[in-house]
């Protein structure tokens, strides 16, 4: 069984967001109105997150077998619309 770094996030201000994993820090937040943009916001963090991902597995698979990348680029964009979101939501 592999251990991992516990991730601690910690609201801040408003929708501002501490988050702490090991010796790493970073914000996340959301842009204005909503937010004051201090940090990426939650979708941006995930999308971020799933490139890191498959690019660190890329490069993995290129080394074992014997391939020289030079660089990897994932372009990554979500879309959202609320009213599609919140279809079946309810209503407060």
């Amino acid at each position: 069984m592999t251990t991992t770094t516990p991730v601690v996030v910690t609201s801040e201000k408003g929708l501002a967001q501490e988050i702490v994993s090991g010796n790493h820090r970073w914000r996340a937040d959301e842009p204005a109105p909503f937010g004051t943009d201090t940090g990426p916001s939650p979708y941006e963090l995930l999308l971020a997150s799933l490139g890191a991902c498959t690019s660190m597995t890329l490069r993995l698979y290129a080394q074992s077998k014997g391939m020289d990348l030079k660089r990897i680029t994932i372009r990554l964009q979500h879309f959202r619309i609320h009213a599609e979101d919140c279809r079946n939501c309810e209503t407060l």
